[in-house]
């Protein structure tokens, strides 16, 4: 089931399962700023990551000294069995409580909420983790929500870049053809205007994603070369970012993260996962991002 929220400027779309973002719509102009979720090419439009980012090492993981095989990006993507929580009139909340499904994957009782706000032309989500648990629970967190490109008709996607909020010299660490990410093999990136601008191309993500492990910046815009900026994402408080596109995708995913997937040379302990949050017995998490439309 779909639920809608609007306010003077923006429109949005949640679908109940996954609690994933399917429309951002600007109402003066009716313009569409999320990627259509084309099956064809990639079904998803912003999966919520938790308690895990990416691919576990050969699909599994120790947690307390016993194996739990966690899916590709955790527990919230493609589950529908979140609730709408509550509705008000600037902000959707979801909701997913630890039940016997997921604790056959994830060993912890918990209560998490997405909360999605609109606030003049800012879209903000808001992630809450709370630990029912009896011991320190862990996880990763992150958002992945993926942008039009291009974005304006007779634009190509070429004609887009991203534009950091300072300069960069970061090299990104190498996802692996089994979905981990290397701790020592990193690729060069194509920085522009001396680390300011990541200009955008299908080759680009040839090599699967770029992972962020230590920019400076924590806003990115996306801006086209022919009309100027499209929108802000700002993801203070978040440790890692990445940046992803199907090869043959007409989108960009910009997603905050907080962890990463498996190392490749990881031990297939959950504990040693890096950027793992530990929340002690009823402790909230929050973290949030912000999307504005420019």
């Amino acid at each position: 089931m779909d639920h809608h929220l609007e306010n003077e400027l923006l429109r949005i779309t949640v679908q109940g399962t996954g609690a994933e973002l399917k429309s951002l719509v600007k109402r003066e102009t009716g313009q569409e700023y999320i990627w259509s979720g084309d099956p064809a090419v990639w079904a998803s439009t912003a999966p919520v990551l938790f308690p895990i980012i990416g691919n576990l090492k050969e699909g599994k993981t120790r947690i307390e000294g016993r194996e739990y095989a966690i899916p590709k990006h955790g527990i919230i993507r493609h589950n529908d069995q979140l609730e709408l929580y509550s509705k008000r009139e600037d902000r959707l909340v979801f909701r997913l409580c630890s039940s016997e499904e997921t604790y056959a994957v994830y060993p912890y009782h918990f209560d998490f909420r997405i909360t999605f706000r609109l606030r003049n032309e800012h879209l903000i989500v808001y992630h809450e983790v709370l630990n029912r648990d009896d011991r320190p629970m862990l996880f990763h967190l992150g958002g992945h929500p993926a942008f039009r490109v291009p974005f304006y008709v007779g634009d190509t996607y070429e004609d887009y870049y991203l534009r950091f909020e300072h300069a960069e010299d970061s090299v990104s660490y190498q996802v692996t053809d089994a979905g981990t990410v290397s701790n020592t093999d990193t690729r060069p990136v194509p920085w522009t205007e001396g680390g300011k601008v990541l200009p955008l191309t299908h080759e680009l993500f040839a090599q699967d994603a770029l992972v962020f492990k230590d920019l400076e910046s924590r806003s990115v815009n996306l801006e086209s070369r022919n009309h100027g900026p499209v929108l802000k994402l700002d993801y203070a408080g978040w440790t890692h970012l990445g940046v992803w596109a199907k090869t043959n995708g007409d989108f960009i995913c910009l997603e905050p993260w907080i962890g990463l997937a498996d190392a490749a040379e990881g031990d297939g302990e959950f504990a040693h996962k890096e950027g793992i949050i530990s929340l002690e017995p009823n402790d909230v998490y929050e973290m949030s991002y912000d999307i504005k439309i420019l």
